[in-house]
């Protein structure tokens, strides 16, 4: 079930890190033309102690507000209705496909959506706080010259994506998947340009952020609510089981473990033949009996689940790549020897 993102403007908690960071952000003091995408918690907390009493907020919307992952919680317009019910019927149809073809039909409404937000954005502002997937079709559009610009960074640079990918394929060998994601040689190009123009780029992600010294805002991720479960010594995957996620390490971890695996999540390549598992659906118990759980993924951009490990207690062993704080999780190598119990 969605809920509505709590801003730093409503939620009345003033004593946390959140609060206190986004005390500190100074924006611009001109008119200042918010362009999002997704309502990310930390986006919205940022949203709600940074907008300015004349600052505009555009983001897509089919029926207003609707689907909930563009329910902004400050005043919101809401446009490019066809293109956005475009964009998710087109990502609907697409979501079985190879991954060279999620990506391609991604990218092509992601312009469509992002050309019909240029439209609207307020002719009167000098400054832009743009959602990373706007970014290289607003350049496009013209709107970005003369005007200053933040990115709200959601992923990885197409770049990076690229080069994490390639080496993962290089370790892996022979998979259907792992290097399948490809975006043009201009596109990739072109974001890593306006990447190194933009002022800050604004995320809750480590790993990206790392990208970016000196001009990176590190947001505080949300923490989920904790609630009461069954604690346990079972070691979990968080899958899909499919070559990024990087089952291949995860079975050299726990091949002397003395209970089979749990995995979660569907399974797209055959990486378990040989290896006890168990395989289980998310839920709200999801994590009952998991004492641990190992995360080897090659990149991890919202890395909920984690999130929502971390608060309840449970180990997370993972990758540099995970998007966490580096001191909620632990890395790889560290993870324990299991052949004992």
């Amino acid at each position: 079930m969605s809920v509505e993102p709590r801003s730093c403007a409503s939620c009345d908690e003033v004593a946390c890190d959140m609060h206190k960071q986004l005390k500190t952000l100074e924006m611009p003091t001109e008119r200042v033309s918010w362009v999002l995408d997704n309502a990310w918690p930390e986006t919205a907390s940022m949203l709600g102690a940074s907008f300015g009493k004349d600052d505009q907020l555009l983001a897509p919307g089919i029926v207003g507000a609707w689907p909930a992952r563009y329910r902004w919680p400050r005043s919101c317009r809401h446009v490019a209705s066809l293109a956005t019910a475009q964009r998710h019927w087109a990502m609907r149809r697409a979501s079985t496909a190879g991954g060279a073809v999620r990506q391609r039909t991604y990218l092509k409404h992601d312009r469509l959506v992002a050309r019909q937000l240029a439209r609207h954005i307020d002719y009167r502002a000098r400054h832009l706080v743009v959602a990373q997937s706007w970014l290289p079709w607003l350049d496009e559009a013209g709107v970005l010259g003369g005007r200053s610009f933040d990115v709200v960074m959601s992923r990885y640079p197409l770049a990076e994506i690229h080069r994490l990918l390639d080496q993962a394929a290089a370790e892996i060998g022979d998979s259907a998947t792992i290097a399948d994601f490809r975006a043009s040689n201009d596109l990739v190009a072109r974001e890593a340009e306006l990447l190194a123009r933009a002022r800050r780029v604004y995320t809750p992600h480590h790993g990206i952020a790392a990208m970016f010294p000196g001009r990176a805002v590190v947001l505080s991720w949300h923490k989920p609510p904790v609630r009461p479960r069954r604690a346990g010594n079972r070691i979990a995957f968080l899958g899909p089981t499919i070559a990024r996620q990087r089952p291949d390490v995860a079975r050299r971890l726990v091949a002397a473990a003395p209970e089979p695996l749990v995995v979660f999540g569907a399974t797209f390549e055959p990486m378990w033949d040989g290896l006890a598992i168990e395989r289980r659906e998310a839920g709200p118990n999801w994590l009952d009996g998991i004492g641990a759980l190992v995360h080897p993924a090659t990149l991890t951009h919202e890395p909920r689940p984690l999130l929502e490990a971390r608060a309840q207690g449970v180990p997370i062993y993972a990758t540099g790549t995970c998007g966490l704080d580096p001191s909620d999780y632990r890395p790889l190598d560290q993870f324990p020897d299991s052949s004992t119990g």
